[in-house]
């Protein structure tokens, strides 16, 4: 392939992973990738470039400044060091891996973190269709005669509707708490603090549990 001086370092890479793939290999090493990208697309182009740029293509991986152009982001890292082509109908839509590239997980990020933490203890989970109001739950899990509504708070809306969300929310889950086993109000750190600790006693003797979205190497959400 003749090389052209102008071709991003990202379609080098591009054109290496594809190539590879069209030859056979479903998945290949950083290193097999970079060293096809220097022997057979661009001879010229500096190894540490290729290496850097790895991490800003590839759809799961872990740089805060991989890109966000659809085009742009093609790998898909299935093991330690181990690539192969991304494939959408395989490893699931693209925007599930960018909602939290902005530093704030979105509010969809945090309904599926809690819906597989509850999955994972055996419940079953409904998704109630938003209201914008806060006057019902965003999530109903259940599990042998267990009821549980979980409010999620948007870590990624202003502070203001954040704090108009949690006086609905709690508001909400007072009234309709005899409905269920107990309740639970997903809070970003940022606003906890407006929640008076006496007041959270009281919502956790009545069953009314407020958890945190925490940061540690990704956002997650202790219940």
């Amino acid at each position: 392939m003749a090389y052209n001086e102008k071709e991003p370092t990202w379609l080098i890479l591009k054109k290496a992973a594809t190539e590879l793939v069209e030859l056979g290999r479903i998945s290949f090493s950083r290193r097999e990738l970079i060293n096809y990208a220097k022997k057979h697309v661009d001879p010229e182009k500096p190894e540490s470039s290729l290496d850097f740029e790895v991490d800003l293509v590839t759809v799961n991986g872990s740089s805060k400044d991989k890109y966000k152009d659809p085009e742009k982001l093609f790998l898909f890292r299935i093991g330690r060091g181990r690539y192969t082509l991304y494939d959408p109908e395989l490893h699931g839509p693209l925007e599930k891996y960018l909602e939290i590239s902005s530093g704030i997980p979105t509010r969809r990020y945090v309904l599926r973190n809690v819906a597989d933490s509850l999955k994972s203890r055996g419940y079953s989970i409904h998704e109630v269709k938003p209201t914008g109001k806060a006057i019902v739950p965003d999530l109903i899990a259940t599990s042998d005669g267990e009821k549980i509504g979980v409010w999620v708070i948007d870590p990624a809306s202003d502070q203001k509707t954040q704090l108009r969300t949690l006086a609905y929310s709690i508001g909400s889950a007072i009234i309709t708490r005899p409905q269920y086993n107990w309740v639970m109000i997903i809070v970003p750190p940022d606003i906890v603090g407006v929640i008076p600790q006496g007041m959270r006693n009281v919502l956790e003797k009545n069953g009314i549990h407020i958890a945190l979205i925490k940061e540690e190497r990704r956002y997650t959400v202790k219940l």
